[in-house]
């Protein structure tokens, strides 16, 4: 019965950090472009991220793509490495959402496609969302896998 619960903490924590990237990337986003003398209402960054997360299903789809490779390659590394549930699939996240990020820009022959991307810290924020979206999936784990 508790295997049942596996594939909804991976989509939830899927969809919560494809989210957290969305919205970093609309932050970052609005920052700059009011760094340009553009006001924005709070009506508009709720209209905006409405229109980021229901345009982003592509983006949603190979987050989960992402998850699915580095949580599996997880379990198979902590079945041979007796690791903490949260530390390893923290690890996966940050790992996965970074490797993610590098081959999207590869792809497309060194063209970064993410705006939020550009930056240090836009890069280091999508990794970080990808740490905690690993660190809650192994949390929920724990919880059930006892």
């Amino acid at each position: 019965m508790t295997y049942l619960y596996i594939p909804l903490f991976f989509l939830g924590v899927s969809l919560f950090t494809g989210t957290a990237i969305i919205l970093i990337n609309l932050v970052s986003n609005l920052i700059w472009l009011s760094s340009r003398d553009l006001t924005i209402s709070i009506q508009m960054f709720f209209e905006l991220l409405s229109n980021d997360i229901l345009n982003g299903m592509l983006f949603f789809i190979i987050v989960i793509l992402t998850f699915f490779i580095a949580f599996i390659i997880t379990a198979i590394a902590r079945y041979f490495f007796p690791l903490d549930r949260r530390v390893s699939y923290a690890i996966a996240g940050f790992i996965g959402i970074l490797v993610m990020l590098q081959l999207t820009t590869l792809v497309f022959t060194g063209a970064i496609l993410i705006a939020g991307m550009r930056s240090i810290l836009g890069f280091l924020l999508f990794c970080i969302s990808g740490l905690l979206g690993g660190y809650i999936y192994g949390l929920l784990l724990n919880k059930v896998m006892r």
